[in-house]
């Protein structure tokens, strides 16, 4: 759909109404996020909204929308359900009128689903209840049905997967994820994180994708809210690769010493191993595991 004067003139007939964004979406019955990417220009409402607006302000659609004059009088004819308009020896049907509309307005035939976007989850409520909920998010329409809400990544523990803070997760809600997936959990019924899932000796683990963060053993009372299906990220930047490039080289710095010391002492990979696996059934015996 031509966006050319929508924006605007959709701005003025809100103020002409005195009605916030909010107040305006409530009575249309659409998102706020929805009504501010209208009047942005980030997105186009489909027909049905379109006359919904218009009917609410008084106007028509060509006001709203600044129609090209050349093109009125073909589309009007469209729109007018007692004119008959035929292809070959048969009539179009009213979807066959509104695809010939979304084609010379260039509308997108099926608006994608939306999701809700979570801030801080809180603890003792349904997930996708209005107090976790921050805004709403339009998805492809080919994850309809495959992903719940969104979350807004805050951090760097899983940089090293190609996901840092300001991204926006797309998930699923699962409680029961696959060992590897990446999850939202809900931790001491307070804090949310974003790991891999990972399961050790029967033991459940939250994995960074950061070597600077420990595994998080997960305990009696920490929620698993949902699964990773997508990233959604802007063009990474150049700060990012060398922040993943330190993490990495620092990494290596260490492991490099390591190894270093063993060859010089002549202790063979498979002895470091089994050093290794006793030290860390030592340190859980001291925890009482």
């Amino acid at each position: 759909m031509e966006l050319k004067g929508l924006p605007k003139n959709l701005r003025i007939c809100r103020d002409k109404t005195g009605l916030s964004q909010r107040e305006l979406a409530k009575l249309l019955k659409i998102a706020p996020s929805t009504l501010a990417m209208y009047e942005t220009g980030r997105r186009a409402p489909d027909y049905a909204t379109l006359e919904r607006m218009a009917n609410f302000f008084g106007v028509s659609v060509d006001y709203l929308l600044d129609r090209d004059e050349r093109k009125l009088d073909l589309l009007h004819v469209l729109e007018d359900a007692n004119t008959e308009i035929t292809a070959g020896d048969k009539s179009l049907s009213r979807e066959q009128r509104l695809a010939v509309l979304r084609a010379l307005d260039g509308a997108p035939a099926v608006p994608g689903p939306e999701i809700p976007v979570l801030g801080r989850i809180k603890a003792g409520i349904p997930l996708l209840s209005e107090q976790n909920i921050t805004g709403y998010l339009e998805v492809p329409s080919d994850l309809a049905g495959y992903v719940d809400f969104a979350l807004k990544v805050v951090g760097d523990s899983m940089i090293g997967a190609g996901i840092s803070e300001g991204d926006i997760v797309l998930c699923k809600e699962d409680k029961n994820p696959y060992p590897g997936q990446i999850v939202i959990v809900l931790l001491n019924n307070y804090e949310t994180t974003l790991k891999f899932f990972v399961k050790e000796n029967g033991q459940p683990y939250l994995r960074a994708a950061n070597p600077n963060y420990q595994d998080i053993a997960l305990r009696p009372g920490d929620q698993i809210q949902g699964r990773v299906v997508r990233v959604w990220k802007d063009a990474p930047t150049l700060n990012a690769y060398r922040e993943y490039i330190y993490l990495s080289e620092e990494t290596k710095l260490e492991w490099n010493d390591v190894i270093e010391k063993a060859i010089a002492n002549g202790v063979k990979p498979s002895a470091l191993r089994e050093i290794i696996n006793m030290q860390l059934e030592f340190a859980k015996r001291l925890a009482g595991k």
